[in-house]
């Protein structure tokens, strides 16, 4: 059960990272997996127009489920935050590193997510897995990866 809440509370950095995001660094280089991602996890998404899919489907969720649409709706901007979020995970999955976003605790400094929140989001990236057809094992690799960030997102 550790395992599996460790998980869902990871993976809500994927999408709330861009909530509040202001410039931080671009480079072009390509960047290594991070560790536990295999090197052919960015292809297994569908390369970059797969992750930008991925990710349109994760706010699809997100604006359907009403524990953290308003959030969304509130502090960010869904297009700008599509946007950002694709730059992250393709970076995370090993892609070119062009991330434009603020850091995770920057951008969810004052936001007051709670671990239910998080782990709603969470929700909404499993769902966005499935109706992108992506593995739950490739899926899993890039909630694990931002596990380390749920200290900066959960602030309540």
């Amino acid at each position: 059960m550790k395992a599996f809440t460790r998980n869902l509370m990871l993976g809500a950095a994927l999408s709330m990272s861009a909530l509040v995001a202001t410039p931080s660094f671009a480079a072009e280089e390509k960047t290594q997996p991070i560790l536990g991602i295999t090197s052919s996890a960015l292809e297994e998404f569908g390369g970059r127009e797969g992750v930008r899919a991925w990710v349109e489907s994760l706010f699809y969720y997100i604006m359907l489920d009403n524990r953290i649409a308003p959030i969304f709706r509130e502090f960010g901007n869904v297009e700008r935050q599509t946007f950002l979020n694709t730059q992250l995970e393709i970076m995370v999955l090993g892609g070119p590193n062009e991330y434009q976003g603020a850091s995770m605790s920057a951008a969810h400094a004052d936001l007051g997510i709670t671990m239910a929140q998080f782990n709603a989001v969470v929700e909404a990236a499993y769902n966005a897995c499935e109706r992108n057809v992506i593995k739950y094992h490739t899926c899993n690799q890039l909630i694990n990866a931002l596990a380390p960030f749920t200290a900066d997102i959960v602030t309540r």
